[in-house]
């Protein structure tokens, strides 16, 4: 009998013949293998339509009925839906093959209730694709955690073939490669009427003969090419940022695309046109690639305002690096390719095409253009879609693409600054009044008002330290165990959300020494660095503290040899005044910063407030010393989560040597000794980084994550302190504890240590927390969250509240952009006595 495997010739079409039935066979298999005997105790059938094409990476839900057909009910804690993607040729059949690896287990889908046996139940199951395109089988499964895979007990479900195809970004990313690396050959290969006949020009002159059209993309592939680079890059933003891009958006990208390419080239020679629109290409291509990096470290897009701080982007080169990802390469790879086009056609001799023609063919590009966006609606989309009332620029996005969102923030920046109009006397009073209004919740009251007072205050500002570090165990070590003790002699807050945006560092100091919100977009120590604020260090001045901060790190970033003297600071140590010993991170490590600032703190006249500014380590936690690293992390060891417990750890007992040194100096009973996070450590959510903090990967928790700690150490005050507050807050309860009225102090915050408040606690981008309810914006979407349930409710719920902290951000805003705070102070003054 012949083997159908040996060589004929139909050997091709037999070894496909053969692959393809081992395919078959293989499902068969899987599908109809052997499984226990009934009864199950553990077994479901499935209702569903499971899709057949799905875009890698991408998650989505579908209408499912499940029913029990077990004899045990299902726990819905513990029993979850989920599912298994295997290749086309199953794990149980290439075993120690290189089909192994891919081979996952699903996300889990919760059921509402308890499932009794013969009970249905429908649920709109998650299904995330996997992230390498392929064709793959589906097969539903049930799991009850920490126990079993239903399939392992009972029968398996019927699988289904499923095509995983890539994002529509990457199909379009290479598209400007390819057309500059074709533009590149036709004219290599276009005869030019100067040079001598060659072998090459005669086969050049039998190509371009050949076709008219390869003629005219011979000499016109500089504008393909841009034109490609601008439409199809922008889909890279929309791919990262998970946006969901309207129709009117997707037109204004091709706008974006077309129009400007279109009048460069009807207006310029080719010689000129050419690297012009090199230019533009590569212009549009560095915005894309900024909004990409931007928005995997903040969030959101790159703003105008953003920009006035792009002169520190060499200090955050690491984290730059760190964000940056091989498929990134798309955005830039084009570029040589397109130099060497722009060269060889700027070289032509060919004259151009002549003008009415190029006005023809312009014209009719513009006429078709305008008559697909009228087919859209574009004018009246716009128009009715609300985009001054988004507080994230992505959404903005959605509406208008990144390059029209570019233009409208753009047009934005410019009205709001050179095109402003003063503040009116009617804006003002307003001002004013709600500051009056406000003035009980920062009032000097209860029993700790002036329990501090005469004494020092010292402030350590710490880089990146959340709220979770200072509890958070590896194995039985603690990270942080000198700081988790100081509740034995300290209040710590420990629900203080982190209220920094765009600003990061510099926002922390706004927040808490001016008590004023940060902008929604740029940093106010880049914008408004000329205001005249009515700080904490300022408001202590005046009652005769010496004010001193101190940084080891260079003058000009943030522009704190600006703002730190705008708020108040009387002297400032940077990076020249420390002896640089060893560094971590950007700057001197925190315990030789600690250490050496006991000799200034002993040298001041006290009373004395002393702003210390710790530097060790930032974003993306690289390259730990390993000389310092304390705790034994197994896995988590090198990796930047990693190194980021190593860091903590690290200026825990640093600071806990500084607490030891200032007793022996006499400063630590003589001084309130405070302690916070400036920000959040910057970390992308993802499912094991949540895994690790014991929370669910979902919006609720991760914007619940996002506090950071304050310890005050202070006579009288003990224990943890879990009511809502902000940055913010800062300044009006130490100005209270040493005494000092903030009743007639223009400050967003609150007195934590008097007068108890119920209201919203501002978040970036219009979310807000209080003691029920946690509010969360999505564009022009917005969940109103009960937190005792951890479920959405109706929006009315939070209507009051989100009322209320949308005026407390629209004040804080007018305060800041028209340099009020010094004004309303004046106000309040004489309105108190």
């Amino acid at each position: 009998m012949t083997n159908p495997l040996t060589r004929s010739p139909d050997y091709p079409i037999t070894r496909f013949g053969a692959a393809f039935a081992l395919v078959v066979f293989a499902a068969v298999t899987v599908s109809c293998g052997r499984a226990p005997a009934p009864p199950y105790p553990l077994a479901f059938s499935i209702q569903v339509s499971s899709p057949r094409a799905l875009e890698s990476s991408r998650e989505i839900a579908i209408p499912i009925a499940v029913t029990n057909t077990g004899q045990r009910a299902w726990d819905p804690a513990r029993v979850h839906l989920s599912y298994h993607w295997l290749w086309i040729v199953p794990r149980e059949l290439a075993s120690r093959s290189r089909w192994n690896a891919p081979y996952h287990d699903g996300i889990r889908t919760e059921l509402s209730e308890a499932v009794a046996p013969a009970e249905r139940v429908v649920v709109q199951g998650r299904v995330l694709a996997p992230s390498v395109p392929g064709v793959y089988w589906l097969q539903w499964d049930m799991v009850e955690e920490g126990v079993t895979w239903f399939a392992q007990v009972s029968r398996r479900q019927p699988l289904a073939l499923v095509f995983v195809f890539p994002p529509l970004a990457w199909i379009l990313a290479p598209l400007p490669l390819l057309i500059a690396i074709a533009g590149i050959v036709l004219v290599r290969l276009k005869p030019d009427a100067t040079e001598a006949p060659t072998v090459v020009s005669g086969f050049s002159s039998l190509v371009a003969s050949g076709s008219s059209r390869t003629r005219w993309f011979s000499s016109s592939a500089d504008i393909a090419w841009c034109v490609a680079c601008l439409f199809a890059k922008p889909f890279v933003v929309f791919h990262d940022a998970l946006l969901e891009p309207t129709a009117v958006a997707y037109w204004l990208t091709l706008a974006a695309a077309i129009v400007p390419v279109t009048i460069i080239a009807l207006v310029f020679p080719r010689r000129v046109r050419a690297w012009l629109l090199l230019a533009l290409g590569i212009f549009g291509s560095l915005v894309i690639l900024a909004d990409v990096v931007y928005y995997r470290f903040f969030g959101d897009v790159l703003s105008t305002p953003a920009l006035l701080g792009v002169h520190q982007t060499g200090h955050v080169w690491g984290s730059i690096r760190s964000l940056s990802t091989p498929g990134l390469v798309w955005l830039i790879a084009d570029w040589p390719f397109a130099v060497w086009l722009t060269i060889r056609l700027s070289r032509l001799k060919q004259p151009s095409a002549p003008f009415r023609r190029r006005a023809l063919v312009a014209a009719a590009t513009l006429v078709i253009l305008a008559a697909s966006g009228s087919v859209l609606s574009v004018r009246r989309a716009i128009a009715s879609t609300p985009l001054d009332q988004m507080f994230r620029d992505r959404a903005v996005v959605e509406q208008l693409g990144p390059f029209g969102f570019h233009a409208y923030d753009t047009w934005n920046y410019v009205r709001s600054t050179w095109l402003r109009v003063p503040v009116s006397d009617a804006q003002l009073d307003d001002a004013v009044a709600w500051f009056e209004a406000r003035a009980p919740l920062r009032a000097g009251t209860g029993s700790s008002f002036g329990a501090a007072r005469g004494k020092n205050v010292i402030v350590v500002q710490v880089e990146s330290l959340q709220d979770f570090a200072v509890d958070f165990q590896v194995g039985n070590q603690e990270v942080m165990p000198h700081l988790r003790r100081w509740i034995d002699d300290s209040a710590r807050f420990t629900t203080v959300t982190d209220q920094t945006n765009e600003g990061r560092t510099s926002d922390a100091e706004l927040t808490t020494m001016a008590s004023l919100l940060p902008l929604d977009h740029g940093a106010a120590a880049f914008r408004y660095p000329g205001n005249r604020y009515v700080a904490l260090p300022r408001v202590l001045a005046d009652r005769g503290y010496r004010t001193l901060s101190a940084v080891a790190f260079e003058p000009g970033f943030w522009n704190r040899q600006v703002m730190h003297p705008a708020y108040g600071f009387q002297h400032t140590l940077f990076e020249l005044d420390f002896r640089l010993t060893e560094q971590i991170g950007w700057g001197l490590n925190d315990r030789d910063f600690l250490q050496q600032m006991l000799p200034h703190l002993t040298k001041l006249q006290r009373p004395f407030l002393a702003w210390l500014i710790t530097l060790s380590l930032h974003h993306p936690f690289e390259d730990f010393p390993a000389a310092h690293k304390v705790l034994k992390l197994g896995a988590l060891e090198g990796t930047s989560f990693g190194n980021y417990l190593h860091t903590m750890r690290f200026f825990d007992e640093a600071l806990e040597e500084f607490k030891v040194a200032l007793a022996k100096n006499g400063l630590l009973d003589d001084s309130v000794i405070v302690v916070f996070g400036d920000h959040d450590a910057g970390f992308a959510r993802d499912e094991s980084l949540t895994t690790r903090l014991g929370i669910r990967p979902d919006d609720t928790d991760w914007a619940l994550t996002d506090r950071v700690p304050l310890f005050i150490r202070a006579p009288g005050l003990r224990g943890v302190r879990a009511m809502p507050a902000g940055q913010t807050d800062v300044a009006p309860t130490l100005l209270a504890l040493v005494g000092v009225d903030a009743a007639r102090l223009p400050y967003v915050g609150r007195n934590l240590l008097g007068t108890d408040d119920s209201g919203p606690v501002p978040r970036p981008y219009g979310d807000w927390l209080d003691g029920q309810h946690l509010f969360l914006t999505r564009g022009a979407d917005h969940v109103c969250i009960d937190l005792a349930r951890r479920l959405a409710v109706d929006r009315e719920s939070c209507r009051l509240a989100d009322e209320r902290a949308r005026r407390d951000r629209d004040v804080s805003r007018l305060v800041v952009v028209d340099d009020l705070q010094r004004r309303i102070w004046e106000r309040l003054t004489t309105v108190v006595k």
